[in-house]
């Protein structure tokens, strides 16, 4: 996905499309993880994660390198965070209300890894933390979270 994100930071619409095509989901499944439902509906969180697509467009173009996975994080935690600051809580599954009760690192890992899927040493590239680092701080995580369920 790096090299994807380097060259679609040039400016090619094809390429762009490709990008925001594989990271929709990911934004999407993030944006659901953190918010939960409102009512009976997603809609709030899908509408954060189409706001989080178009800030990572404004984004791309200044994309020199790197991991693009760490770009995409802290493009769609700081718009999750602003929605948050001023919207209602959502009411969402016992797991999602338990989230904020982790150190936020260790929610973070747990929702990169569970929620979104990424692997280990993707969460790791992610977060600039070590694999070990990651299964250790999910493990803790899981662990606390079972225990209040």
């Amino acid at each position: 996905m790096d090299r994807l994100a380097r060259d679609a930071a040039l400016g090619n619409p094809e390429l762009v499309g490709r990008l925001l095509t594989g990271i929709a989901p990911l934004l999407v499944r993030y944006c659901r993880a953190r918010l939960g439902r409102r009512g009976d509906s997603y809609r709030d969180a899908d509408e954060v994660a189409a706001d989080a697509g178009r800030a990572v467009l404004a984004a791309l173009p200044g994309y020199a390198g790197g991991p693009f996975l760490r770009l995409l994080y802290e493009v769609v935690t700081r718009t999750v965070d602003e929605f948050s600051l001023g919207g209602p809580p959502a009411a969402g599954t016992e797991l999602t209300a338990l989230l904020p009760t982790l150190p936020p690192l260790d929610r973070d890992i747990v929702l990169l890894r569970v929620a979104t899927g990424l692997s280990a040493a993707e969460t790791a590239s992610v977060l600039g933390l070590s694999i070990g680092q990651v299964r250790v701080a999910q493990h803790r995580a899981l662990t606390k979270l079972r225990a209040l369920l």
